[in-house]
């Protein structure tokens, strides 16, 4: 069994450590309060609860998505496929692109309830409104309730992220060990 090593504290530490997570890669889409569609790479999503069905987004504040999710606001939440890495690339700021511009990677098209960008070709997109904010430190923590889960390629390989690459995810052999 290994010995734990001393204690480290600190954003570095942390962040080394967090590469190790392996975390599902998606785009966040919504508008920005003058319309114009705005969004980000993120793998800070999860579940929340199934009743009612609602999910958690964490954003740094400093992002331009993060003035669009205020309360009430509409949001998406697109899972990207093993395809589509050029997609969060450009969204995640690997590319020297910015804005509107972004838009240009994957087919796009807003959605007909909240009119928030959708990106077609994903494995799942959940439309979603601001139930409720929480600010933490540099981020805001956002709680969507999903008002329409669209499945445009559900069988598609996942893009995942871990240790500061982008990744698919395959099942495992079940016979095995």
């Amino acid at each position: 069994m290994n010995v734990p090593t001393p204690k480290t504290a600190g954003s570095a530490p942390f962040k080394l450590g967090m590469r190790a997570l392996v975390g599902a890669v998606t785009v966040i889409g919504a508008n920005s309060p003058d319309g114009t569609a705005v969004g980000l790479t993120a793998t800070a999503v999860s579940s929340l609860s199934a009743e009612p069905p609602s999910l958690l987004v964490c954003i740094n504040r400093r992002t331009s998505i993060a003035a669009a999710l205020g309360q009430d606001a509409g949001f998406s939440v697109n899972l990207l496929t093993a395809s589509q890495a050029d997609v969060a690339r450009a969204f995640g700021g690997q590319m020297p692109i910015s804005g509107t511009d972004r838009f240009g990677f994957g087919t796009w098209h807003r959605s007909a309830e909240r009119e928030v960008p959708l990106l077609l070709g994903c494995r799942v997109a959940f439309e979603c409104d601001v139930a409720h904010v929480h600010d933490w430190q540099t981020h805001h923590i956002v709680i969507g309730r999903v008002i329409d889960v669209h499945f445009f390629n559900p069988d598609a390989p996942p893009l995942a992220y871990a240790d500061g690459a982008y990744h698919t995810a395959v099942p495992l052999d079940p016979t095995r060990t």
